[in-house]
């Protein structure tokens, strides 16, 4: 099987879980796969989803670090009609929403979890040429700065490579980091479940994900998985 091998360093990343406490922005430990496909089609400036398997597999470390933050502010769910007293007294800034209202935002103290010195390898096989060639033209002359998560979380690229992945599947343990699909587990049962959203469709304007169900496996779990022409794992999804 053809693939594209793409090697990149990121020094920071805050791949943010779509609940928290209202104090902590907890991460993602690995960056979802939405995320990785969303990069991609950024970078190939695609306007319409092009299914493409992936796989992508790390080392991180993780460092809490405080900063200040502006919070968009809800009466009952929805913005107000007119500003009152208790609009003033209760949010310090005011701006105009789009639909004749006001949204109000407040300032506090809250703690971002980052994931730093992060190497990653990833990769990419596509349904057909033009896609392939593409994504192989992008990584080696992005169209815009390249970045994985935050805009202002940059990648530096290492190495794009075309590589062969063996068709059979290897039991062994894993030498990275990195999401695995049920089928790829050996840890059903044993860890901590994740859906790991993936592509979406939009439905009345809203993004309406789909989802794998992961662990996350690190050095050393057992784990099934295929080796690329120079022995990386490869888990593809």
């Amino acid at each position: 099987m053809k693939a594209i091998r793409i090697k990149f360093f990121q020094e920071t990343a805050s791949f943010k879980l779509p609940m928290w406490n209202g104090s902590i922005l907890p991460t993602y430990p690995l960056p979802p796969y939405s995320t990785v496909i969303g990069m991609i089609h950024t970078l190939c400036q695609w306007n319409t989803t092009h299914r493409i398997k992936l796989s992508i597999v790390c080392n991180n470390q993780q460092l809490g670090a405080a900063q200040q933050g502006l919070y968009r502010g809800y009466i009952g769910g929805t913005t107000f009609s007119k500003i009152t007293e208790e609009m003033e007294a209760r949010w310090p800034i005011i701006v105009e929403g789009a639909f004749d209202d006001y949204i109000g935002f407040t300032t506090r103290i809250y703690t971002t979890e980052f994931l730093v010195d992060r190497y990653y390898t990833l990769h990419v096989t596509t349904e057909n040429e033009e896609d392939f060639n593409k994504i192989i033209e992008v990584f080696n002359y992005p169209p815009v700065y390249p970045s994985l998560g935050r805009w202002e979380d940059s990648i530096r690229i290492d190495e794009v490579k075309i590589v062969e992945i063996a068709d059979e599947l290897k039991s062994g343990e894993l030498n990275c980091f990195v999401w695995l699909p049920g089928r790829y587990s050996s840890l059903q049962g044993f860890s901590t479940v994740w859906k790991i959203p993936t592509y979406y469709n939009l439905v009345r304007d809203k993004r309406k994900f789909e989802y794998i169900k992961c662990y996350l496996g690190e050095r050393g779990d057992l784990a099934t998985f295929r080796l690329d022409e120079e022995g990386e794992h490869v888990l593809l999804i």
